[in-house]
């Protein structure tokens, strides 16, 4: 198209919008202006029923980055959500259609686990292929349907077609008690001499927020969605946990059902009831367990973990194994900072996932370089 071509499009199109607004523009163009209001006529806008949506659920908490959704997904992990959405907007006179538009609308959130009193929400509009000239004069505002947290409305801005238009927002939410949210965002959409329409433009998601005791920092306590299993990594290149690293991929490869494994339907479930983890243990490492001999360096280690609901005291399908005493020890430090980095609550779920088995072991049944494992084959 040439630069004559183009601009001749741009004068219609400011005509068009400049007749809409009740602008006087210094354009002279061809173009048809808004319709004249008699008065008689009752206009309206409609947004209707949204396309069907894909939810994707990321269990990696460690993905770096912002999250990004595809129109017509909703994708959420532990601290992040993004749904994308097109919603057909109809401007009707007497309830009788005169047009129709798209309307494009992303809504995207960053919780902070170190942080329960703010978190950010991003929205984005798109007003696209507008039939009828109130679809050239369309201003929307944002909102959120919110359970406990705050969050003050957008003002108008102009929605020029094929444009996108961004409203950013800061959500607070007050005090220190642990809260159940849920947290939706709406647009309201008007436009010269017509009833303004309202709907909801993205997906429900529902955090968590609390300032637990035992989950650090205590002072500023932080947010998740806890629907997302969190997900604690164990580096078998790290020595610091090496050790259990290779038990637990043994119990995950060997024992009847693969506990913790990503994705499977057998996360973990953690708990904070010392008497729950004693029994744990004394079913997995009790007397009757045979220790290795002469090798008083060495403490019994138990998988599925002690702290969790699945323990050998409710669950007859787990492993033990003697380990290094400070080796074991180093890894149960690590873990504990680990899950609660990701609040990580009562009877919260998680996964468990080995990273960076050499190649030459991903295959084979006896993954350990330190010896057999599993209770039994000590």
């Amino acid at each position: 198209m040439d630069k004559r071509a183009t601009t001749a499009r741009l004068r219609r199109l400011v005509a068009v919008v400049g007749a809409a607004l009740l602008i006087p523009l210094g354009v002279s163009s061809t173009a048809s202006a808004a319709p004249a209001d008699s008065g008689d006529g009752h206009r309206a806008i409609t947004l209707g029923a949204p396309e069907t949506l894909r939810t994707v659920t990321k269990t990696d908490a460690t993905a770096a980055g912002d999250l990004d959704c595809r129109p017509g997904e909703s994708v959420l992990t532990r601290t992040q959500s993004c749904s994308y959405w097109r919603i057909p907007v109809e401007y009707t006179v007497n309830k009788v259609p005169e047009g129709t538009a798209n309307l494009w609308a992303k809504s995207t959130a960053t919780l902070d686990p170190r942080n329960r009193y703010t978190w950010h929400q991003t929205v984005t509009l798109r007003l696209t292929d507008p039939t009828t000239w109130a679809g050239f004069a369309t201003n929307g505002s944002v909102g959120f349907d919110c359970g406990h947290c705050q969050v003050p409305a957008s003002g108008e801005r102009y929605l020029f077609p094929g444009l996108t238009v961004t409203y950013q927002f800061t959500v607070t939410s007050p005090g220190r008690a642990l809260v159940s949210d849920s947290i939706r965002p709406y647009a309201t959409l008007s436009a010269p001499r017509h009833d303004k329409g309202s709907a909801v433009i993205g997906s429900t998601f529902r955090p968590r927020c609390d300032s637990t005791p035992r989950i650090t920092p205590q002072t500023t306590g932080g947010c998740v969605y806890p629907d997302v299993p969190a997900l604690y990594k164990i580096d078998v290149t790290n020595a610091r946990v090496a050790a259990v690293g290779w038990h637990v991929l043994w119990a995950q490869r060997n024992l009847k059902h693969p506990w913790g494994v990503v994705n499977s339907r057998y996360p973990l479930h953690r708990t904070f009831d010392q008497t729950l983890q004693g029994r744990n243990r004394d079913v997995a490492c009790g007397t009757g367990v045979p220790r290795p001999p002469n090798r008083p360096d060495l403490t019994c280690d138990e998988y599925p973990f002690a702290q969790t609901y699945e323990g050998a005291s409710r669950n007859p399908d787990y492993s033990c194994h003697f380990l290094n005493e400070r080796a074991n020890s180093r890894e149960g430090s690590v873990r504990k900072a680990d899950l609660n980095g990701q609040r990580v609550l009562e009877n919260d779920a998680f996964y468990v996932q080995v990273v960076n088995v050499p190649k030459a072991k991903r295959d084979l049944g006896e993954l350990s370089p330190y010896g057999p494992v599993g209770c039994g084959h000590d």
